[in-house]
């Protein structure tokens, strides 16, 4: 036993900075979360569930006309499903104080929480509120068909299963979603038309109004300018940030041609059209209205925006006025930022920890021998290395050597950009369409991006080094070889196969870590580490052979980008310079392209590129992660001197990130 403490006193001792690093990415952690969990309950007076393969049962009367004009009442049967959920209960809600209910949906190729904002700030002010996997995204797999994706079994089972709670104000239940969730609320809003379970919905960032029952509130939110929606043909064609002024838009509000729409405005619906009122703040309208809130941003911003979630709760408190036992909150006074700023720190925190963890696990005895060991004296006084020898940046001096750093450089960052579009649009699905064994589209065609740019940078380094080569044997005559340096040297494995071995293993296990500690810690506060639609989040475990599968094709990019950004480091820059530039130079394509779509659609209205109005929200989330993965990169191989390990963890992640948040169009296998 003494020797075990001895032992273990003397490995904390010689890796004190290390686990001081550690313990204080665990607490970052634990504080963050416990911040953003007490946020998001509201001071923990509101209960945050995780609902999975939920079910109950319930009726419904109904009532219509029979064929002598008498009223005939029916009872059917209210099957409520929850597959996978989060759900808000305020303390209060009880048999005898039920309160109204609110479901909340995303749109494609995002998930349950990307509505925490909304659901945050319902909850607060005494609303039931339950967020939803749509089918083929989050938690919630689909039939098999990518055509599930568009039906409205996911939000309207959801919106029955809040029905049948004794909880919920029957007679007060909303829904709204986002995008393709617009589409559900308004499909649903339809379906429901004689039934009567739904009474108010929202449709966000969706612009076609199905009908619905004439009791029933509606919305719609839109961005200023949407980069799928709220487009017509009247008058030679009307962009987004004009739909207000078209005559689709004054016929929803019940106006006519000749009125003018107030933006935000209720219109209360009377037998002479829509009328516009302002009812005291907290207060329902007394009968049916429609209105339109128009918001500041594009499309995706929707659920990331006070302006935003201030159009929800304004709507939902006007179709169902302030929750029983609740203090009427104004819609302004929002927190779910503060979450989301928590969230974040979370993110940084657990991804950080990656350092620490690996540099105390290089210290023990399985796994020092692929560390960067130290130089020692011989008997002879003479500095020698035990261990793995760290790499040896060359100086960066003279016109040759500078062409080589910046000319790849560049070169490589402007293919990753300008083959974007045609990889998105045409390539990506044509050499890489879905199938039961890669069902994430978006993923599929990222891949052929990733791929390709890939190989052309490694295209780029063999041919600047056969150049210089080249260029050496005529400047240097035999001592050319000293001259010329070899790209492909980081990725030598001073250990052999074994080391290799035990690399991959190490990965794992960090990797491994990072989604113990994410999965440990939703368990105890029902919280993630996000920050938009970056995310480390849970997952079902069904999942994990297709990210595996995904991790061949990303490990080509990964393990490539590795061994380019060695490739660009000078014995004349910082450390932290050299990592700035190798950043700059893996973003600034993709960056670039995002610029200049976003910067003409918020100055014109209309996309640069519109075939890829979907193409470059999809990347947006790349840009931090290509950052990201080259810090990782770069210091994992200070510590084993070469990239392997920094290519396993950044392929395991970010694979396993990736595949996380978007959707499948086929149900996961196993095979």
């Amino acid at each position: 036993m003494d020797y075990v403490k001895n032992n273990l006193a003397n490995f904390c001792k010689k890796n004190k900075v290390n686990l001081i690093f550690l313990v204080v990415c665990l607490l970052v952690i634990f504080v963050s979360s416990f911040c953003a969990s007490c946020i998001q309950s509201d001071g923990f007076k509101v209960t945050v569930t995780d609902l999975r393969d939920e079910t109950n049962t319930g009726t419904i009367t109904t009532t219509t006309v029979g064929e002598d004009g008498t009223p005939v009442e029916t009872e059917t049967a209210v099957k409520g499903k929850v597959v996978s959920g989060i759900l808000f209960v305020p303390k209060d809600a009880s048999p005898e104080n039920p309160l109204p209910a609110v479901v909340l949906t995303h749109g494609y190729l995002n998930n349950r929480e990307m509505q925490l904002q909304n659901a945050i700030e319902l909850a607060r002010r005494g609303f039931i509120v339950l967020t939803v996997d749509r089918e083929g995204h989050g938690n919630y797999d689909n039939s098999g068909s990518q055509n599930a994706m568009m039906a409205t079994n996911g939000l309207y089972d959801s919106a029955k299963y809040l029905y049948n709670l004794d909880i919920v104000d029957k007679s007060k239940i909303g829904i709204s979603g986002h995008s393709m969730g617009g589409y559900t609320t308004a499909a649903t809003l339809a379906a429901d038309k004689n039934v009567g379970i739904v009474s108010a919905g929202l449709m966000q960032a969706w612009s076609s109004f199905m009908g619905a029952g004439s009791n029933v509130s509606v919305g719609f939110l839109k961005a200023k300018d949407d980069e799928f929606f709220f487009t017509t043909r009247e008058n030679g064609g009307t962009i987004a940030r004009d739909y207000l002024n078209t005559t689709t838009a004054k016929t929803f509000l019940g106006l006519t041609a000749d009125d003018t729409i107030v933006n935000k405005g209720i219109y209360k619906q009377t037998a002479d059209g829509g009328v516009l009122v302002t009812p005291e703040g907290g207060q329902a309208v007394d009968g049916t209205f429609r209105a339109i809130y128009e918001i500041a941003g594009v499309h995706p911003q929707n659920h990331e925006s006070v302006e935003g979630a201030n159009a929800v709760v304004n709507f939902f408190y006007n179709a169902f006025g302030t929750p029983n036992g609740h203090k009427y909150i104004a819609e302004g006074k929002q927190t779910w930022w503060l979450k989301e700023a928590f969230s974040l720190l979370g993110l940084i925190a657990v991804i950080a920890m990656l350092f620490p963890l690996v540099g105390l696990l290089l210290k023990t005895r399985f796994f020092k021998s692929i560390a960067v060991g130290e130089q020692v004296a011989n008997e002879n006084g003479e500095m020698v290395w035990v261990g793995n020898k760290p790499l040896e940046p060359a100086p960066l001096h003279g016109v040759q050597k500078h062409l080589t750093y910046w000319i790849g450089a560049i070169a490589v960052a402007i293919f990753s950009g300008l083959t974007i579009q045609p990889i998105c649009t045409e390539f990506g699905k044509k050499f890489f369409p879905n199938t039961q064994l890669y069902p994430q589209d978006t993923t599929n065609w990222v891949c052929v991006w990733a791929v390709c740019t890939a190989l052309f940078a490694l295209a780029v380094v063999l041919f600047l080094w056969a150049i210089n080569g080249t260029v050496n044997r005529f400047r240097y005559k035999e001592e050319a070889s000293a001259h010329t340096e070899n790209p492909f040297a980081p990725a030598k494995v001073q250990t052999g196969i074994v080391g290799l071995a035990k690399t991959l293993l190490l990965g794992i296990i960090a990797v491994a870590s990072v989604y113990i500690v994410t999965y440990i810690n939703w368990q105890a506060w029902t919280v993630d580490f996000r920050i938009w639609t970056l995310a480390i989040k849970v997952f079902n475990i069904e999942m994990l052979p297709t990210m595996m599968r995904y991790a061949l094709f990303f490990g080509i990019f990964f393990s490539v980008s590795a061994i380019f950004n060695e490739g660009f480091r000078a014995k004349n820059l910082p450390e932290w310079a050299t990592i700035l530039i190798n950043v700059f130079f893996n973003i600034i394509g993709v960056l670039l392209m995002i610029a200049i779509q976003y910067g003409t659609f918020t100055t014109t209205g209309v996309l640069w590129q519109k075939d890829m109005a979907l193409g470059y929200i999809v990347l947006i989330p790349m840009v931090p992660i290509l950052a990201i993965s080259t810090v990782i990169s770069r210091r994992m191989t200070a510590k084993t001197g070469n990239v392997w390990l920094g290519a396993v963890i950044n392929t395991l992640l970010f694979t396993m990130m990736t595949c996380a948040n978007t959707a499948a169009s086929f149900a996961y296998v196993l095979g």
